[in-house]
């Protein structure tokens, strides 16, 4: 059996995934794919660039989760499906009251 190779990642949010109400997955390339919940796959295809999406579903609508941009620096990623506000939306002083406690990555 071979492994799947995924060309991105997104994480989803649970609760758009219950409601079972369509809503747009967004594709880093700008395309999108509509989501008709129940998903029965784990991934999904931009139509556009033609990636390989894995879904991560999380639990509830957190909004956003915390990453790592390429400067190494905390950054927020947007939670797929999620009813709160897009983090490019948010004043700049409501992202930095979120990353506040989050640490630099400072390895390699």
């Amino acid at each position: 059996m071979s492994d799947v190779k995924y060309d991105l990642y997104t994480f989803v949010a649970g609760a758009a995934m219950e409601s079972g109400k369509p809503f747009q997955l967004k594709c880093n390339c700008g395309g999108t794919v509509t989501i008709l919940p129940p998903m029965q796959e784990k991934s999904v295809y931009c139509p556009s660039c033609e990636a390989h999406i894995k879904v991560l579903c999380l639990e509830g609508d957190p909004g956003y989760v915390i990453g790592l941009g390429a400067d190494g620096k905390p950054m927020l990623i947007d939670v797929q499906g999620s009813k709160k506000t897009p983090s490019h939306l948010l004043s700049e002083e409501a992202r930095k009251a979120m990353l506040a406690n989050i640490p630099e990555h400072k390895g390699k």
